[in-house]
């Protein structure tokens, strides 16, 4: 059974669409938080999906609490 990635807020993915690209449509970014905590090494399929943090696929921070984001390319 296939597992769902989270998807980002809208307002995030029209901002990572203008980011220039990491690999074959993978973005890669800084996630930022509601309260200043930065995200780091964040891999975004297209400008959506969050497909991985680190080396790792699983995280443990709410989606809901991204405010911003800053590419890392």
């Amino acid at each position: 059974m296939k597992t769902l990635r989270p998807i980002l807020p809208l307002r995030i993915q029209e901002k990572i669409a203008t980011f220039p690209e990491f690999s074959y449509g993978t973005h890669r970014v800084t996630l930022i938080l509601d309260d200043g905590t930065e995200i780091l090494e964040v891999f975004v399929a297209g400008s959506d999906e969050i497909i991985r943090v680190g080396t790792k696929e699983e995280f443990s921070f709410d989606i809901t609490r991204v405010v911003d984001v800053r590419s890392e390319v």
